[in-house]
């Protein structure tokens, strides 16, 4: 049991390696210049104009993004711009794979296989071995076997996507040029997910960067 004993340590620890590893990755804005602070009271009009995807994506994303600042934010959405106070312009530029990552394992998963393999290591051990030496020797191997399991029910499960737009706010009743323009990238992940399929978390977390830099008067 001794020998056993010498096994707590390094559990202990491959636990602790599992948990720091198993960080999701970083999401919501990646942006060269962050979108600028526009002051909005609500009741104002506003006005949200979509372009540069394909026009099912295009008008997607303007219904969402409305539908956001009108509950959000208390904006009146208009479908001309002529008369509204805000006006929005999206410049959609690219939706693109950004490769796979692991899902994240969590440090109770990797105890509870590093422990289950480690009970029954120890169980088959000492009945083909002799004594305390079999029982060490298989708790031993029933660890590694144990924490091998764990990690790889997790390789390669999750599908990272990001989406590139230009983005132009302004609450002076005038449509945003070229110059209010300004780069955003926001990125989704989902386990086995094509273009499709996570094109609706893309938009949602777009939408939500772009209601965010609306700020209340």
């Amino acid at each position: 049991m001794d020998r056993i004993c010498r096994f707590v340590p390094l559990l202990l620890l491959v636990c602790l390696l599992a948990a720091c590893s198993g960080k999701a990755v970083p999401q919501g804005a990646d942006a060269s210049e962050a979108l600028s602070r526009v002051r909005v009271t609500g009741g104002q009009k506003v006005h949200v104009a979509v372009s540069g995807g394909d026009s099912a994506l295009n008008e997607d994303l303007a219904s969402m993004l409305t539908a956001y600042i009108q509950s959000e934010r208390g904006l009146d959405p208009v479908d001309r711009a002529e008369g509204a106070g805000v006006r929005i312009r999206v410049c959609i530029e690219d939706v693109f794979p950004l490769g796979s990552s692991n899902a994240p394992v969590s440090a109770g998963q990797t105890l509870a296989g590093a422990t289950t393999g480690t009970v029954l290591g120890a169980l088959l051990g000492g009945s083909i071995g002799e004594g305390r030496h079999g029982t060490a020797w298989g708790a031993g191997a029933g660890l590694l076997v144990g924490l091998g399991t764990v990690f790889l029910d997790s390789q390669g499960s999750c599908k990272l996507w990001g989406m590139r737009a230009l983005v132009g706010i302004r609450n002076d009743g005038r449509t945003p040029g070229d110059d209010d323009m300004r780069p955003l990238t926001v990125r989704a992940e989902g386990k086995d997910m094509d273009r499709a399929a996570i094109l609706p978390a893309l938009e949602d977390r777009l939408c939500m960067e772009i209601v965010n830099a609306l700020q209340p008067s």
